[in-house]
């Protein structure tokens, strides 16, 4: 980290986040939730794209043409789940450094208003 910390408190903030170390081990809720959106989305592509080849060929028969359309559906809903699933436990480590961060901020704001006063 090329930033540097002017506080005390910051400093001690970060030596605590580096002492950490935590892997999370197979107890962690982002790395599987991130598995499974990516999972979700693939699934939804490959149903996508077997729905397109399915409704390219002419056919006769409307109820080929009706499952062709569903499955089409559901890969599409697969794909927007997958991919909110992804983006949201991409975004969960870092939002939670970034309010643990700004938690000491505000504390040691706290502090320096309590030393004036």
């Amino acid at each position: 980290m090329s930033e540097t910390i002017s506080s005390p408190r910051l400093q001690q903030f970060q030596a605590e986040v580096d002492q950490l170390r935590v892997t999370g081990g197979r107890a962690n809720p982002e790395r599987v939730g991130q598995t499974i959106g990516g999972v979700a989305i693939v699934i939804g592509l490959a149903l996508g794209i077997y729905a397109y080849f399915g409704l390219s060929h002419p056919t006769s028969n409307p109820l080929q043409q009706g499952d062709a359309t569903v499955v089409g559906l559901l890969g599409v809903s697969f794909t927007v789940v997958g991919t909110g699933l992804f983006v949201v436990f991409s975004l969960t480590r870092y939002f939670r450094y970034w309010l643990v961060r700004l938690i000491y901020e505000q504390r040691e704001q706290t502090d320096q208003l309590a030393q004036r006063g």
